[in-house]
């Protein structure tokens, strides 16, 4: 399991982190499938990038609200 608010360093982990976070397999958390589709919901949103927040990653949360799937987190995460 991972360690909270840990900055993902590839897109594989990405998908795993928000997989475990939705309680499905990874599989179901393709490039464009939307997140909110899956449960992801605010409450959700806020606690993974709060804590990558903490940790030092500078982008805000409403970013991630806003473009709810893999492929955009991972752009957001990897700037």
């Amino acid at each position: 399991m991972s360690k909270q608010g840990v900055i993902p360093d590839s897109k594989p982990e990405l998908q795993r982190m928000l997989a475990e976070r939705l309680g499905v397999n990874p599989s179901e958390v393709a490039d464009d499938v939307n997140l909110q589709d899956l449960g992801m919901d605010s409450i959700g949103v806020m606690g993974m990038v709060s804590g990558w927040q903490r940790n030092g990653l500078r982008v805000d949360i409403a970013e991630f609200t806003a473009a709810p799937s893999l492929k955009a987190w991972w752009q957001l995460i990897s700037g």
